[in-house]
């Protein structure tokens, strides 16, 4: 939806610079969120997913293979990530917020602390969201389509192929309406990957790391790549790797009424086009990875590439897309490499949260801590030891009708437990005997000091 709002306000231990130190001497930054991708990838256990560039970048990374989103859709987990703080803080829990000032004009987001403390800061495309930036974050930020005057056009995703001129090379398109959620609109085109929006998108950012190369500046560039959100505009050579006949599928929960359900054929052919989509995005990683080795900038870059929030495939109640209280609307990956790390290619399954992810950040480059008070905590515990005492919980926030308060969920080492907008709780799930969330327990009385302890947790003020 558009965004009318201008703004939403504001390696290794011995490698890393102390706050004190130059800023020049600190390590670059690519930031890489990825827009509606889940865990369905190779290097997270899905051997159905061809990513071979993430496959490559996780083995000189810490892959977290419990990190959740703090809010089921993009723009408030988005706010949420790059303030620092929970959506019940920033006030951001819908398309069109209405932040509450007085809490949103103390804040330093995750970029503006990176510029504040000397860095150049670039963003392309979808950080914050489409539409929607903060200017004092950058000092470059660019859409990845031009219009006549060659000024950023922001373009919505309804309208990536009228954007991009595609109309006439579009060789099928269509939709999947019998589902919950979203209906996995798609278009196969005739086009190079390379002219398409991620890789528009890409093709600037190695423009930029040229640039910044050449500079005695780190820079911090963010670079959002749209794929594998709607709609799944992608050269037919994707679509081509995944045969539907060929998906396998979980199977259906108990009781589902058929009649309601998405038949067998098109499950297998939303799932298929999801996991083309998911490839696409891997070759444009592929790309900007190529980049830093072309530059011999890897060894002096950090990189963080995660989802930014769930993704469901119709695994429970036939719901596509996320924006629910169930796990997989807040289930990411996410991948920590730093130059010089000794625990490379390494996994952890602690339940980390995106709140996360600015704290380490701040942390691995030895930058102060902003002034805003951060509700994070930084990974490098983990990076360091996978295996280090942590507090496993992240809370998780989404939208109800009226927008006036948000349902609010937690995950622990074992359990999800949920609350309704009146703080009523509706679900609990544990994870050891029901991955796929089919038998809610939350009015099992054998289960009430559970409920009780997971309640506690999202009783804690966070505002």
């Amino acid at each position: 939806m558009p965004i009318t709002r201008r703004s939403f306000l504001s390696i290794s231990a011995a490698l890393l610079p102390e706050p004190s130190q130059s800023a020049s001497r600190r390590p670059n930054v690519l930031f890489i969120p990825v827009d509606d991708l889940n865990r369905g990838l190779h290097c997270f256990g899905n051997p159905q997913v061809k990513t071979p560039h993430i496959d490559e970048l996780a083995k000189h990374s810490v892959r977290f293979t419990n990190a959740f989103s703090n809010y089921a859709s993009c723009l408030p987990s988005r706010i949420s990530f790059l303030s620092g703080w929970y959506p019940e803080r920033t006030g951001v829990i819908t398309f069109t917020p209405k932040p509450r000032d007085r809490q949103l004009k103390d804040v330093v987001y995750l970029p503006q602390h990176f510029r504040n403390s000397g860095y150049t800061t670039a963003r392309l495309d979808k950080v914050f969201h489409i539409g929607g930036d903060e200017p004092s974050c950058w000092d470059i930020s660019e859409e990845p389509i031009k219009d006549a005057q060659g000024k950023n056009k922001v373009v919505y995703t309804p309208g990536e192929i009228e954007a991009q001129g595609l109309q006439s090379h579009v060789l099928k398109q269509g939709g999947f309406p019998k589902t919950g959620g979203e209906h996995g609109t798609y278009a196969v085109v005739d086009s190079d990957e390379h002219d398409l929006i991620d890789g528009l998108n890409v093709r600037r950012a190695s423009q930029l790391m040229e640039q910044f190369a050449k500079q005695d500046k780190p820079f911090f560039l963010a670079c959002g790549l749209r794929r594998p959100h709607l709609p799944r505009v992608l050269p037919k050579k994707y679509f081509d790797m995944y045969p539907p006949e060929r998906i396998e599928l979980t199977g259906r929960p108990p009781n589902y009424d058929a009649a309601t359900w998405a038949t067998e054929a098109d499950r297998r052919q939303m799932v298929a086009h999801y996991y083309a989509s998911t490839t696409f995005m891997d070759a444009r990683v592929g790309d900007l990875l190529a980049t830093l080795d072309r530059l011999h900038l890897r060894d002096n870059t950090i990189i963080v590439f995660f989802g930014d929030n769930g993704y469901a495939l119709g695994q429970r109640d036939n719901h596509y897309g996320k924006g629910t209280l169930g796990e997989l609307s807040y289930a990411v990956p996410l991948m920590v490499s730093i130059p010089g790390m000794k625990r490379k290619g390494e996994a952890c399954g602690k339940v980390v949260e995106l709140l996360d992810v600015y704290p380490t950040l701040v942390d691995l480059c030895g930058l102060p801590k902003p002034a805003s008070k951060l509700q994070g905590r930084s990974l490098r515990p983990l990076i360091d030891n996978s295996s280090a005492q942590w507090e496993e919980r992240s809370i998780g926030a989404t939208g109800t009708t009226d927008y006036q308060r948000p349902a609010l969920t937690v995950r622990t080492a074992r359990y999800r437990y949920s609350e309704d907008e009146n703080r009523k709780p509706v679900e609990l799930f544990d994870y050891t005997t029901d991955s796929l969330e089919w038998h809610n327990l939350v009015d099992d009385p054998k289960f009430a000091e559970v409920r009780k302890q997971h309640a506690a947790l999202l009783g804690q003020d966070r505002t």
